[in-house]
């Protein structure tokens, strides 16, 4: 599995669902440096999910993962160096 780190805009957010545990998920569409606008999701248990709102129209550093089928998951945003 590779991991993909990257500074993107992020468009916006919807809710996708609630784990067992109880933490959120969420949509999160977003646009890279080249201009190309991606959607995935954060991963399940992800503290990310409680914070990707904070980023609408920012920028973020954005750890993500792309699995076998194609869907982008998200790992970690955080504000970029």
């Amino acid at each position: 599995m590779k991991k993909n780190v990257i500074i993107a805009k992020v468009l916006g957010t919807s809710y996708k669902s609630t784990s067992f545990e109880g933490n959120p998920s969420y949509w999160v569409r977003f646009e890279t440096k080249e201009g190309e606008t991606l959607k995935g999701y954060t991963a399940t248990n992800a503290s990310c999910g409680y914070g990707c709102d904070n980023f609408i129209n920012r920028n973020c550093e954005l750890s993500y993962h792309t699995t076998k089928k194609g869907n982008i998951i998200i790992d970690f945003m955080r504000n970029p160096k």
